[in-house]
This record gives structure tokens, sequence and C-alpha cells, in this order.
């Protein structure tokens, strides 16, 4: 046991000879190096958030057309056309949703 105390030491003060001129850095130098993950973070959530949204917004258009069929059969062409129109709103908008998001941290 006592025998490792000294070997702990010496491996403990050899650690932070070497770490303390990698700690000594500049900020401009570290700050250079680092990679910006909160950009990426944040493209992913935006993206993520835009098509979920789309998702459930053309989850409730299909549930309401197909009531809306199952109530009226005879307007179902029309039910059809309409549903089709906004779906095809809710993903432009979803798309422009993923664009800004990839676009906003460059």
């Amino acid at each position: 046991m006592n025998k490792l105390i000294p070997a702990f030491l010496f491996a403990f003060f050899g650690t932070l000879a070497i770490v303390e001129p990698a700690l000594a850095q500049t900020a401009d130098a570290a700050a250079a190096e680092m990679p910006n993950w909160g950009a990426g973070i944040g493209k992913g959530m935006a993206a993520g958030l835009a098509v979920i949204g789309a998702g459930i917004g053309i989850g409730k258009i299909g549930a309401g057309a197909c009531e809306a069929t199952a109530r009226q059969p005879e307007m179902g062409g029309r039910i059809f056309v309409n549903m089709i129109l906004t779906a095809a709103l809710v993903e432009g908008v979803a798309l422009f949703g993923v664009v800004v998001g990839f676009l906003m941290a460059g």
C-alpha cells in the first residue's frame, strides 16, 4: 500500500505537467479549435419540430377528410381535392421550416 502512494502521486503530477500547457492556450485559439455544437443542435431541432408539426397537421387533415367522407359519401371527390390542397400547403410550410432551420446557423 505504501508503494502505491508514490506511484499515484507521480502519475497525478505527471499528468498535470502534460495537461497544463494545453489548458494555458489563449481563448481565441481554444475557440477556433472548438466545434460549434450548439448550431447543429439548433438546426436539428428546428427541422425536426417543423416536420413533427407537419405530421400532426396532415394527420388531422386526413382524419377530418375520412370523417367527412363517412358522413357524406357523395362529396368524397370534393373532400379529397380539398384534403390534397390543404396537405400540400402544410407540407410547403414544413419545407420552409426545414430550410430555415438549416440556414439559420450559416
